[in-house]
């Protein structure tokens, strides 16, 4: 296979993606889930998002079967919506008759008619069905259709993304994928209601970006500059209670909190917020998890370009990073040595460190400014990289997540036998744009012959030659992609050999080994021997001085750069006690348990998302 990307624009980079976001969440509560979801993890699962979603996002949802409902009207997402949203999350259930997808797209999205310059807008669909709007013939196959012709162009137009979630095998994967694949979503299959927090996880991190701070052996470390820190843990059955261990040595659980500890518990996780914790590191007596997350709110903040849910194999993507503090790019020289800032790409072959640089190489613009970069693409096709932007520093610490998709922009297979065999090809829609050109063909005697198209695919003109494939467009990202795939064969057809490199190619892909020296003849050893044993003694004399005086200098050296050294950590100390200062003079006071809207009874039991929000409920359901 041979991959060329050739740059039309820029790689793909965007700084410009507005800070706030939108969410609309559209549940699926036909009567099939009673069988894909008998516990009804959606609820929990919706509660999870609902706990972690950040102020300044807008949020609805919507529930649907035959027909919709707008089970939590989209609204600012604050205390009073919150504990709303966790109380009629209760009314998820499975009732209805019918999958109807359109009517849901439909009016979740009617108050929508051109793109947000202050939002960035997201759908979240849970399903576990096809289209199924009637017993009528043809009419889930034409409202299939509309979505495709009608609803998915629009979606597209308004800049809205659409997160799949297919919650059984049965789903309409082809329609989910194609909603998210062409809107820059993310799509996700399901195989238990048990994975479903995790999933609604993975969606947030797309969603909201947020900041967090890394949680190893189940420890993590909070600065002075956090205002607010939610620790999201995942519970096995059976686990002892976790508990929370401040700094100072105090501990917390459930059943004994303090003002500024709020602790919610569900099925399967809890999620602690902590207002104006404390510096220093935090431990947790919980179960170890990979998902295992501790969020922050902070104005000192790790700012990432904007990373897409989908990238063709061998594509470039430009990676970027800085910090900032209340909105200001942080440049300071002195503070920028004390970073590493890093980003690793994790796969399922493991971790892999990116290059990420302030060193004027490798997609970075300008050294020394405190904006990294750095240039990625993979070499192969992967269902889900994990991009993982970090900041370590003697101070702080920050990280944020991503997840993306790599795919190769298009497939070759052979289907059928005899006359009835037909190359068929697919464009991936996830990253190709509509207008691909695509050359089909057969190496026959050593004369390319172009393949002529059918319905059920290209037609062979040899069923004993190899297909070729070519791909040549421009991605979703705006980059030109050339690609060929091949040889492929049909069936029971055995592989011809590939020809032997010629001469002038082994030596390029090999180390010419070199001769060995021809061995000495007797008599000549015997005179090296005795020459050798004439000047062994002057040597070992003159080696004995040279030792000497290389200690001496050896130890001078280490004198000067013991007191050297002494003095560089007397600098660095001093450097960090200036940042710390810096820091600590441009944070506001720190917020009270009641600014942060965070008290010990805000923590909600499953059933009773706050009594105290009674009045506003019953308005919104009359």
């Amino acid at each position: 296979m041979l991959l060329s990307v050739l740059c039309l624009l820029p790689a793909w980079h965007a700084w410009a993606a507005p800070d706030k976001n939108e969410v609309r969440v559209l549940i699926d509560i036909s009567g099939s889930m009673k069988q894909n979801d008998p516990q009804n993890l959606r609820r929990p699962a919706l509660r999870m998002l609902v706990g972690l979603l950040q102020p300044g996002t807008r949020a609805g949802v919507w529930t649907f079967a035959r027909w919709s409902n707008p089970l939590i009207p989209l609204g600012d997402v604050d205390k009073a919506w919150k504990a709303r949203a966790l109380k009629l999350s209760e009314q998820i259930r499975s009732p209805g008759q019918f999958t109807h997808i359109e009517r849901v797209l439909r009016d979740a999205t009617r108050d929508i008619s051109a793109p947000s310059s202050s939002y960035n807008r997201h759908l979240v669909l849970l399903t576990d069905g096809m289209v199924d709007v009637s017993k009528q013939p043809g009419e889930s196959a034409a409202s299939r259709q509309r979505i495709l012709d009608e609803i998915l162009p629009r979606l597209k137009q308004l800049g809205i993304r659409v997160h799949t979630i297919a919650l059984s095998e049965r789903a309409d994967h082809d329609l989910m994928k194609r909603l998210s694949e062409v809107t820059g979503g993310w799509y996700q299959q399901v195989d238990s209601a048990e994975q479903l927090s995790r999933v609604f996880l993975k969606v947030f991190e797309q969603v909201g970006r947020p900041e967090g701070v890394p949680l190893k052996d189940n420890r993590f470390t909070v600065d002075a500059s956090v205002k607010e820190a939610t620790i999201l843990l995942f519970r096995k059955p059976g686990s002892p209670d976790p508990v929370l261990i401040s700094p100072a040595g105090e501990r917390y659980t459930d059943s004994d909190l303090v003002a500024g500890v709020a602790w919610y518990r569900d099925q399967g996780y809890d999620l602690i917020t902590i207002a104006s914790p404390k510096k220093g590191e935090w431990r947790l007596l919980a179960d170890v998890d990979p998902d295992n997350r501790v969020m922050i709110v902070t104005d000192l903040k790790l700012q990432t370009s904007e990373v897409p849910a989908h990238l063709a194999v061998g594509e470039d993507l430009l990676l970027s990073a800085y910090l900032s503090n209340k909105g200001k790019l942080v440049d300071r020289r002195a503070f920028l040595r004390l970073l590493d800032v890093r980003a690793d790409a994790i796969t399922r072959n493991g971790s892999d460190p990116l290059g990420l640089n302030d060193e004027g190489r490798d997609g970075d613009s300008k050294a020394g400014d405190g904006r990294y970069a750095v240039r990625y693409h993979e070499k192969n096709a992967f269902d889900e990289v994990e991009l993982l932007f970090s900041v370590d520093s003697p101070t702080f610490v920050r990280e944020k997540r991503y997840r993306l998709a790599v795919h190769e922009p298009a497939s070759l297979r052979i289907e059928g036998e005899g006359d009835a065999a037909r190359a068929v090809v697919e464009v991936t829609g996830a990253v190709m744009q509509d207008g691909a050109t695509v050359t089909v063909w057969q190496q026959i005697d050593g004369q390319r012959e172009l393949l002529k198209k059918d319905a059920k695919g290209y037609v062979l003109a040899d069923l004993g030659a190899p297909v070729y494939l070519k791909i040549e467009g421009n991605s979703r990202l705006g980059n030109r992609i050339v690609r060929e795939y091949g040889p492929v064969y049909a069936p029971g057809v055995e592989p011809s050999k590939e020809p032997a490199p010629t001469a002038a190619e082994s030596t390029s892909e090999s180390t010419q080994a070199q001769p060995e020296a021809p061995p000495a003849e007797a008599g000549v050893q015997e005179a090296a021997a005795e020459e050798e044993s004439g000047w062994v003694l002057p040597a070992a004399v003159f080696g004995a001085l040279n030792l000497l005086l290389i200690g001496g200098g050896l130890g001078a050296w280490w004198f000067l750069r013991r007191r050297r050294g002494n003095s560089e950590e007397v600098s660095l100390s001093e450097e960090i006690e200036a940042v710390e200062a810096e820091l600590s003079e441009a944070e506001p006071d720190a917020v009270t348990a009641e600014e942060a809207d965070v008290a010990p009874q805000d923590a909600l039991s499953e059933g009773e998302a706050g009594e105290a929000e009674d009045a506003d409920a019953k308005g919104e359901a009359a």
